[in-house]
């Protein structure tokens, strides 16, 4: 049997560095660990002391959107059908635009759209006429009470037109408003 010898006065030195350096790293890991996740935290908290105050601003303004929603809720229409509301809306614009003497190029029924609060119905139409005229037709299309709103307008004055007044074309989308299902 061999004896097992005593280590020698620098093989301890070297055993206790290595000892030192392990420990030295592993206090640095888990020092960077509590750091991070320190980090974490205080975004989060910073996070949910935005959103708290957020909250505060909505939560002051509750009678101003209160008020509101009970306008709403009186005075948006509703429709039990969609695809006809759409009908009336594309027939009264054109009906509109016929009358002022704007051209309906091209007319397009886009897919309505339904949330928890609203069903959008839009329409999109090209038209070509007298500038005035579009614009002040434009002008008097959106209407807080008729729940009708612009959703995209593109605007081209005709420079080759040899007409006396200058002539634009318009490419625009219109969209209208109705009570979600669950209000009908």
């Amino acid at each position: 049997m061999s004896q097992a010898r005593s280590l020698t006065q620098r093989e301890r030195q070297l055993l206790l560095l290595c000892f030192g350096v392990l420990l030295f790293m592993g206090t640095l890991l888990v020092t960077n660990a509590v750091l991070q996740k320190r980090a974490k935290l205080a975004a989060k908290i910073a996070e949910l002391e935005n959103l708290k105050k957020e909250n505060a601003v909505w939560l002051s303004d509750a009678a101003f959107w209160e008020k509101r929603k009970a306008w709403l809720d009186e005075k948006m229409p509703s429709t039990d059908s969609l695809g006809r509301a759409q009908g009336q809306l594309l027939e009264e614009l054109q009906n509109e635009a016929l009358d002022l003497g704007i051209k309906v190029l091209k007319q397009t029924l886009l897919d309505p759209a339904s949330t928890a609060d609203y069903r959008e119905i839009a329409v999109s139409l090209q038209l070509y006429g007298e500038q005035s005229t579009i614009l002040q037709w434009i002008s008097s299309m959106q209407s807080p009470d008729r729940f009708q709103a612009l959703k995209a307008l593109d605007f081209e004055l005709d420079t080759r037109s040899k007409e006396k007044l200058p002539q634009a074309q318009c490419n625009l989308t219109v969209a209208r408003w109705f009570k979600p299902e669950s209000g009908l």
